[in-house]
């Protein structure tokens, strides 16, 4: 037996009564705009990395500082999107992701041979984007906090090809800002249960059969998503969809058990 479940649903904002609304959460914009899906990722887009001098010399962009004056960025620097006036800015957001999937659904199969039953129960999800809020918290290198083996390939020299930037205490430039940098495709195939059970040859005036099974949980996630557990909810509110928090994943669970049939 093989059964197979797809979902799918088109999510629109129409009108607000008030205009945009622009929410940070866990340093995610989630921009809820009229024409677009709720909980639209609202940021910036990287380009990559500046391997040389003379690409962020081509480039020449810049950031305002708060007094005033203007820093350029150079070697080792986001290449971030400029919408045409030199200066990265508020002006350059733009949507960078949609945490609502194209499709989910699930995969379910029952093969039966003599007494013995396998059952087995997929799980999926397609074409969600994820904000892998931990692994920016832990690869922004801008603090002394304990950062991730993925800065051993961090910027260090003139013509390096690399897609993490250089180190600075407190981000002077902003590389850690929010943007496509850190959401990910958080689309995953996960066998959720496997069961085996045996029917015993067993029958009385008393017990009409005995069914033995072993079960397990979560044994296989298929999927390109860095995070612990591409399955996750941070909250019920249509602000906090597809926001990893780095929530306890799920776990393998075995279980063993006996049903009488009376």
């Amino acid at each position: 037996e093989l059964g197979l479940s797809v979902g799918h649903y088109d999510n629109k904002i129409l009108t607000l009564p008030d205009g945009d609304i622009s929410s940070s959460i866990y340093g995610a914009e989630v921009l809820m705009q009229s024409g677009l899906p709720a909980g639209a990722f609202y940021g910036y887009k990287s380009l990559g990395v500046f391997s040389t001098q003379a690409e962020a010399d081509a480039a020449n962009l810049k950031i305002r500082n708060t007094n005033g004056t203007y820093s350029y960025f150079t070697a080792g620097d986001i290449h971030f999107q400029d919408n045409g006036d030199g200066t990265i800015d508020e002006n350059d957001k733009q949507v960078i992701g949609n945490p609502n999937p194209k499709l989910y659904g699930t995969l379910s199969s029952n093969i039966f041979y003599d007494k013995f039953t396998v059952n087995a129960i997929f799980t999926y999800s397609y074409g969600n984007d994820v904000y892998n809020y931990y692994r920016r918290e832990l690869e922004s290198g801008s603090n002394f906090y304990n950062q991730t083996t993925a800065l051993l390939n961090r910027w260090t020299a003139e013509g390096q090809i690399t897609n993490q930037p250089k180190t600075a205490f407190g981000d002077p430039m902003g590389n850690a800002r929010f943007s496509n940098r850190w959401i990910e495709d958080g689309s995953y195939l996960r066998l959720k249960s496997l069961t085996l059970s045996y029917k015993l040859p067993i029958k009385s005036n008393y017990i009409e059969g005995v069914d033995i099974w072993l079960s397990a949980n979560n044994l296989l996630t298929l999927t390109k998503y860095l995070g612990l557990d591409p399955e996750f909810s941070a909250g019920n509110s249509v602000y906090y969809q597809g926001i990893d928090t780095g929530l306890i994943p799920q776990t393998k669970s075995y279980y063993i058990g006996v049903k009488f049939n009376l």
